[in-house]
């Protein structure tokens, strides 16, 4: 006769089976290089190749010879080079402004530009080899290796890079004496490259759900420049997607311990703010209140210890400097607080981007990352390419990867068709939400006075 068994599992042993890898599947990186600032300013540096032996003395470290605080003068140096590229204006011969102004900023494809950008593209480039041999000078017997091992491993291509770092540095925009003439030197246009150095953040695997939940956290008098409104059409039919345009409905969902988005998109402007002794940078929506790191802890400190609590979102910060990390010790940087709380990755600007150009990148690069088939560091290296190599363009170098290099988005198939909302009310929305029709703000063009920067 049969009998039926009853039994009970008490060890769960296909935990391993139901569990999300660590490292999201990805390959290993191919270089980490740690720079560590001490009490006395001096920095010391390692390099870490992933399945390479390392001396047999000890693991590729020196002191560098220059200061924490001359490195990040250098690299305020290199950035201003970059403004200087962005703001650039054509003379005639008795120094008066010719053509169009600000030819750089007025567009995405600098083709008609090419017999002038490419020299200038060039003097970036020295720019940012002359950033990086500053960094590694030195004669110590240590850090003359280090530095012979490392830039050999910088002149290859397609390595997979983390910087961590507490130092502000655009990676991107460093530079290379390597190969023959017209062979890119940016390590941004040679590798992936991420910086990391935030605090060890809590981990959440990724959901995989028919349509990505995502954000449009946007100031509405941005809302009709470039292709600012094909942005909002591309959330609206590709996700499940929230309009914001004020930080109040930005504080209530980061108040909510489930803030479970798998993209934010701020497209709108970096805010500087200093009262007194208290310095900070952040953005602005539609009002005047600003969005820093410090308003981002106060609504999500409580659910750092949580088990309930859910924050994973690959954040896209489209506005001028948010992407600075930490430019000095008084300055938190924004993007690190939302990888503190569980953000996979943060993109941002390191200098002001114009308008026109930052909205054509920010709808090349949401384009590819909501397909879910490449990394953000794959398509940020591809985007620098793209744009440099058949555009002349190399503003795609000034946008920096934090963390977030094997950031990918997740998708199951599925034939229904995804839903937008407001933050505001949570009323329904048609499939395409575009701030600028919803409130009727006119359309901005560029100004003849400067470039409209983010």
């Amino acid at each position: 006769m049969a009998h039926e068994l009853h039994s009970e599992v008490v060890h769960n042993p296909s935990d391993d089976l139901t569990q999300w890898p660590g490292d999201h599947g990805q390959r290993p990186l191919d270089l980490t290089v740690v720079l560590s600032v001490g009490s006395d300013d001096r920095v010391e540096v390692i390099a870490l190749p992933h399945g390479k032996r390392a001396p047999r003395t000890r693991a590729h470290r020196a002191g560098l010879q220059v200061s924490g605080t001359a490195i990040r003068g250098q690299a305020d140096r290199l950035r201003a080079q970059w403004q200087a590229f962005v703001r650039h204006q054509p003379l005639d011969a008795d120094g008066m402004p010719s053509g169009p102004p600000f030819p750089f900023a007025a567009g995405h494809d600098l083709r008609p530009c090419r017999s002038t950008v490419i020299p200038m593209i060039e003097e970036l480039a020295e720019a940012g080899a002359y950033t990086l041999d500053r960094i590694l000078a030195g004669t110590d017997n240590d850090l003359v290796r280090f530095r012979e091992f490392l830039l050999e491993e910088l002149s290859q291509e397609d390595l997979r890079i983390s910087f961590d770092s507490g130092l502000s540095v655009p990676w991107p925009m460093l530079a290379v004496r390597a190969g023959g003439p017209g062979t890119p030197a940016f390590l941004g246009h040679r590798h992936e490259i991420e910086q990391t150095g935030a605090s060890y953040a809590p981990f959440r695997p990724p959901a995989a759900r028919p349509f990505p939940v995502t954000s449009l956290n946007a100031d509405l008098a941005l809302g009709s420049v470039g292709r600012s409104e094909d942005v909002a059409q591309l959330l609206a039919h590709h996700s499940e997607l929230t309009v914001r345009t004020h930080a109040d409905e930005l504080v209530k969902s980061l108040s909510d311990i489930e803030f479970d988005e798998d993209l934010m998109y701020f497209w709108c402007h970096g805010a500087f703010e200093e009262y007194g002794a208290h310095r900070t940078v952040g953005v602005r929506l539609s009002d005047d209140k600003v969005i820093d790191a410090d308003l981002v802890h106060q609504h999500r400190d409580g659910f750092r210890s949580s088990r309930e609590s859910v924050f994973r979102p690959f954040v896209v910060l489209n506005a001028c400097h948010a992407g600075v990390p930490t430019a000095t010790a008084e300055l938190e940087y924004l993007g690190r607080a939302f990888v503190e709380h569980g953000a996979t990755g943060v993109l941002g600007p390191q200098i002001e981007i114009p308008q026109v150009f930052a909205s054509e990148y920010a709808h090349t690069f949401l384009d590819r990352y909501l397909s879910g088939t490449q990394t953000a560091g794959e398509i940020c290296r591809d985007l620098v390419r793209h744009f440099l190599d058949e555009l002349h363009n190399p503003l795609a170098l000034a946008y920096l990867l934090y963390c977030g290099i094997d950031s990918l988005l997740e998708i199951r198939p599925c034939t229904s068709s995804p839903s937008t909302s407001t933050n505001r009310d949570d009323s329904g929305r048609p499939a395409v939400v575009v701030p600028s029709q919803v409130t009727g703000s006119p359309s901005t063009s560029p100004s003849t006075s400067a470039p409209r920067s983010g």
